[in-house]
């Protein structure tokens, strides 16, 4: 049961959102101009207002789409004063959104799949795919939500349209695009822990047919964790001290796109995608659990200290993966980010669209960090890698009959990934080692994906309201993959560094089918049954040949059963799904004993399997209404049992496995509920003023695979709010806003190290701003 202080507030804070105050639900927002991708002027209409989507890889109302989807728009978007999109995930039911611990990169889970490590091989269990193009690790998923158009959050599993690893769900990204007429916009924020943004995009009509838009964000934070363990290292100038603010942000983000549009039929987009990341390396909390090593040797967690989980350590030095004794803790995170990307879509009168997109990305890392929570070389590495992408997809949507309608297409999807790293085991000194904080363990990893597939899907109106959709895919992938196992550095200058390398063939074809019934005017029902997989692969922290050998894929199968509905003159909407999920072959990892091909000693390596089986049912519910003029609200409630039915893992590292059926999925919280409202008051001479709240909650939910102690996502209940005024020109906007406002605190994600320690990260305490903007 749930009757506890977290959901009691949340109830009452719900309630009295709706009924009283004032943030715009994505369902109650603007809808894009269904003429085109990446939208236009907003289709004004009274009530709520339509939203087109493009789940189905097509352009139709979401009242009309088949599938579990929520839709934000970039006015809900902006009235949210989220940086990622991590601050949406709390109005999506059943859909935890976080951070890796750790690193800035995302862990997105949705009904029970989620995918929580940073493993450079390892491919998430829920895509993200900005404009067409997919992001293959999670990484560089946590972005800048600036000159977005729209985010379509797709639930369940997408293996047909959209492909391999949506055995979760899929987060679609439209940017904007260019447009006829010159008009620009510049937002400049500032709020807590120092803060700064800075925002602007400008559209420029070279010809009449050919356009120009640029958009880039920059941020610099001090972050919210104070070093209170830390003083000046090595006595290095300049190295942050006790009581200085760390885990700040310094990043630009930006893209540039070309659009020519020759003909009413046809449009050539071009496009260019950079990033620069230069945020301080993410500290972590030591929870490590009374009896782990770090709390023998005397580092307890903060649950033994009583120190609050903002308050930290980290070691930082100069240096680089290639240092002495430092691999460069203090240069931070550093993520270079290039893509170009084309796209091309033509019109046949009569007959359908065709639609080529094609892209080429290159992501380059450099990720020192201290995962310990403490100022005391315990474990200390970097990893480097170079990761290129590049993919090309056609396809074919044609409705030129009253009856059917379908898309057809192939696409081919490669990346090659090249890494390496090093670590300083410095905990080992406790344990008799004198070189731990000289001799680290160095490795490597090489990975090479081809990925080819061919799919379609077709819609058949068998009466006027009942119609039945049928669709397929089949996807056939070629994957190398070569290893050095980590390999202390006086033994690999030695000349000895074995590699272990296997190449793999993976096929798989998915379906999906179903009904949809207008059972009456705006009132729709659907059912699905869709499958998905997550691709079969290698783990790149292989400690010899047998864990370098190959996983199989991870599978779902999908049962969906929704209503969507809809008031003539739109004044209430309500969306409601109930599903069950049956997911095979989990991919699961686990620390398991064994003896080290080179020194003969035994030791213990990260080996994955497909280890069970799980289900996962539950009901989601989505509402907006437009009661009165210039107020809207909308409420969400998800719920859903995730259970193992079957899992077989090492869990307490004797080298035998165990009925672990017990434990609980990662990132499956049971309840979320959220509530949101606005109003914006009459026009006056002076402008407008428009008020916004909202409440999110998310109950309790695991974040280890094993559910080890202090290591859950904890309950929370998270209010916002906004007051915004615009000139009467709608020129001109200042907003103040505040987001955790009753200040909880609250562990997002963790990691726990093998009976040797824990990391974990926390969520912002409260936090205000305020956010100027201006368009021309």
């Amino acid at each position: 049961m749930i009757g506890n202080r977290h959901l009691n507030c949340a109830l009452k804070l719900l309630v009295t959102g709706l009924l009283a105050s004032a943030s715009t639900t994505a369902l109650a927002q603007t809808a894009p101009d269904a003429a085109g991708e990446g939208g236009g002027a907003p289709q004004k209409a009274s009530g709520l207002e339509e939203i087109i989507v493009t789940a189905r890889r097509v352009s139709e109302s979401l009242q009309d789409t088949p599938v579990a989807v929520s839709a934000f728009t970039a006015s809900a978007i902006d009235n949210k004063f989220a940086t990622d999109i991590r601050g949406l995930a709390g109005d999506v039911p059943n859909v935890v959104i976080t951070n890796v611990p750790g690193f800035n990169a995302a862990s997105i889970g949705i009904r029970g799949q989620s995918t929580g490590d940073i493993i450079l091989t390892f491919e998430p269990a829920v895509a993200v795919v900005v404009d067409d193009f997919v992001l293959a690790h999670v990484q560089t998923q946590l972005f800048d939500l600036f000159d977005i158009d729209r985010i379509e959050v797709l639930r369940g599993p997408q293996g047909t349209l959209f492909g391999k690893n949506t055995v979760g769900g899929v987060v679609n990204v439209i940017t904007k695009r260019p447009e006829p007429g010159f008009s620009g916009e510049v937002r400049l924020g500032y709020s807590s822990f120092n803060t700064k943004d800075v925002k602007a995009a400008i559209n420029i009509p070279f010809t009449d047919n050919l356009y120009f838009r640029a958009a880039g964000s920059f941020q610099e934070s001090d972050g919210y964790y104070h070093l209170t363990k830390n003083n000046d290292v090595d006595g290095i100038q300049g190295v942050p001290g006790r009581g200085q603010r760390w885990g700040g942000s310094r990043y630009f983000s930006g893209r540039a796109k070309l659009l020519w549009e020759p003909t009413a039929d046809t449009n050539i987009m071009a496009t260019y995608e950079i990033l620069r990341d230069r945020g301080d390396s993410p500290p972590s909390v030591n929870e490590t659990p009374p009896g782990f090593l770090f709390d023998v040797v005397g580092f307890p967690g903060i649950q033994t200290t009583g120190a609050s989980p903002f308050d930290t350590g980290t070691t930082l030095c100069e240096g680089s993966a290639t240092g002495a004794t430092c691999p460069g803790t203090l240069s931070g995170h550093r993520i270079d980010v290039d893509g170009l990307y084309l796209r091309g879509e033509h019109s046949f009168e009569g007959a359908g669209t065709i639609t080529v997109v094609g892209g080429w990305r290159r992501v380059k890392s450099s990720l020192p960090s201290d995962y310990t929570g403490e100022n005391a070389y315990l474990f200390v590495s970097t990893r480097d890698d170079t990761r290129k992408q590049y993919s090309v997809e056609a396809r074919f949507s044609s409705d030129f009959s009253d009856r059917i309608k379908f898309t057809v297409g192939g696409m081919y999807w490669g990346q090659k990934m090249d890494a390496n790293a090093t670590s300083f085991l410095g905990f080992l000194r406790f344990l008799g080692d004198p070189t731990a904080l000289t001799d680290p363990n160095l490795s490597t990893a090489y990975y090479k994906v081809d990925s080819y597939a061919v799919f379609g899907e077709a819609e058949y109106k068998v009466a006027d309201p009942f119609s039945i959709f049928v669709g397929a895919r089949y996807t056939k992938e070629d994957k190398s993959f070569a290893v050095q196992p980590q390999v202390r550095r006086s033994l690999v200058e030695t000349g000895f560094w074995p590699q272990y390398s296997d190449s793999a063939k993976f096929d798989r074809p998915t379906m999906r089918a179903g009904y949809r019934w207008e059972i009456a005017p705006g009132i729709n029902n659907y059912f699905t049954y869709s499958q998905g997989y997550k691709s079969g692969g290698y783990n790149e922290q292989a400690m010899s040949a047998t864990s370098a050998l190959p996983f199989k894929e991870e599978t779902a199968d999908s049962f969906e059963f929704g209503l969507k509905t809809e008031t003539a003159d739109r004044v209430l909407r309500v969306n409601l799904a109930a599903f069950y999920v049956k997911y095979n072959d989990l991919q699961r990892d686990a620390v398991v004993p064994f003896i080290d091909p080179i020194t003969g000693l035994p030791g213990q390596e990260t080996r994955t399997t497909n280890a069970g089986k799980a289900k996962v049912y539950g009901l989601e519910v989505e509402a907006s209404a437009a009661p009165t003029e210039g107020l809207t609200l909308g409420a969400a409630l998800g719920w859903q049992r995730a259970k193992y039915l079957e899992f077989f893992t090492d869990v307490n590292g004797d080298g035998t496995n165990d009925d672990a059926s017990y434990l609980h999925l990662r990132n499956a919280p049971k309840w979320t509920l959220s509530g949101n409202a606005r109003y914006e008051f009459p026009p006056a001479e002076w402008g407008t003023i428009a008020l916004s709240a909202d409440v999110n909650y998310q109950s309790e939910f695991e974040s280890t695979t094993l559910n080890a102690d202090f290591s859950q996502g904890e309950a929370r209940t998270l209010v916002g709010a906004s007051i915004a005024w615009t000139d009467p020109s709608d020129r001109y906007r200042i907003a103040v806003f505040g987001r955790n406002l009753l200040d909880e605190v609250y562990r997002v994600s963790a990691n726990s190290v093998a009976g040797l320690f824990n990391f974990t990260n926390y969520a912002p305490p409260r936090s205000f701003g305020v956010e100027g903007s201006a368009k021309f």
